[in-house]
């Protein structure tokens, strides 16, 4: 029963079935339950997201103009990133968050508001170990193709990877490539890498 100036895409709770959505209210937006503001205000949120157990709510926000990061029940991240936020992930255990940052021309793997060292020209979705421990990205560096895990970069670039894929215990990781046109699949202990 209430209306707002502006209001982005809704998202169900897993559990209760409420409603929450980005609102614009007085100039500012917010994240509103059932209509009723939850948050403090941001220049912007949008891609809200719940944790699968519904306990925490995470979403790209800008704080101020041209900065943008993500906020988990509230609160940001204090890194930010001029050009944009995306692909943000919660763990398999909902005490994580990773997303993709671009400041320029350079992309970003942050993991808990941690901005991991290595950059690359472009990355893709972060995934998460079935543990929660490990978080792992294929990225662009060069005009090739490689891996990020847990910040380490993986020596080989390849003309194309895959999705990472981690073994259900979290101690093995998948890594599909294409090198000189053959096609490979490669099983490695994370320990390898890292």
């Amino acid at each position: 029963n209430k209306s707002f100036s502006c209001v982005w895409r809704p998202a169900f709770h897993p559990v209760r079935g409420a409603v929450i959505a980005p609102v614009r209210i007085a100039g500012k937006w917010t994240l509103a339950e059932d209509g009723n503001p939850i948050w403090g205000s941001f220049v912007q949120i949008w891609q809200q997201m719940y944790s699968a157990d519904g306990k925490k709510i995470a979403a790209i926000v800008a704080p101020k103009f041209g900065e943008w990061t993500i906020a988990v029940n509230g609160a940001s991240w204090k890194s930010t990133f001029s050009h944009m936020v995306t692909d943000a992930v919660f763990s398999p255990d909902d005490s994580r968050v990773a997303a993709l940052g671009k400041k320029g021309e350079t992309w970003h793997v942050v993991v808990d508001g941690q901005v991991w060292n290595n950059t690359s020209e472009m990355a893709w979705k972060p995934v998460f170990s079935p543990d929660s421990r490990h978080v792992a990205a294929k990225v662009e560096k060069k005009g090739r193709y490689t891996y990020l895990i847990n910040d380490k970069l993986w020596p080989k670039t390849c003309e194309m990877v895959w999705d990472p894929a981690f073994s259900p215990d979290g101690e093995k990781i998948l890594l599909r490539t294409m090198e000189d046109g053959k096609y490979y699949r490669r099983v490695m202990p994370i320990t390898d890498i890292i």
